[in-house]
């Protein structure tokens, strides 16, 4: 059964613990520069996005980078940095339309976010369930949900 990080924005109070978590467990270096998450605080919109890597299936990172340093793990799904194959070019950051990676120079090369090798700690520390790590089926369903509840505040808006 393939898992998903599955993210409501809405459920996201900017308290960044998962930052921290996230940091914590890749254990180079604590703090937001190591964390594999970054926090979005879209102010005027009051609202918080938790961007992590989306571990597309057609991932644009792995196709453009140079030394084929990104790859599908097959037990999690999750796309991972070879550190030793990466040279920190960037490649990857600039093809990610969605922010999911960045480049680390301190430690010499890309993170981005590897589901913690099937057991992501992001998940488990967010106390508001704005990130979750559920059954893809499942976040196809949510995602279905919002679509619709979204639909249907516009309809509100234009019928009344």
């Amino acid at each position: 059964m393939v898992k998903v990080l599955f993210i409501s924005p809405e459920r996201c109070v900017g308290c960044m613990a998962c930052l921290m978590a996230c940091s914590m467990k890749q254990g180079e270096i604590t703090g937001p520069t190591n964390s594999m998450i970054l926090p979005v605080r879209l102010r005027k919109q009051e609202i918080n996005i938790p961007v992590v890597c989306r571990q597309c299936a057609k991932p644009l990172c792995a196709d453009v980078c140079p030394m084929g340093a990104l790859s599908r793990d097959e037990k999690t799904g999750a796309m991972v940095v070879d550190p030793d194959l990466c040279i920190a070019c960037g490649m990857c950051m600039v093809a990610c339309p969605l922010g999911g990676i960045s480049v680390n120079t301190k430690v010499g090369h890309s993170l981005k976010c590897n589901l913690c090798e099937g057991d992501p700690v992001c998940a488990k520390v967010c106390a508001y369930r704005a990130i979750e790590y559920v059954p893809e089926e499942e976040a196809g369903i949510e995602r279905k949900k919002e679509a619709v509840g979204k639909l249907a505040s516009m309809l509100e808006r234009i019928v009344y």
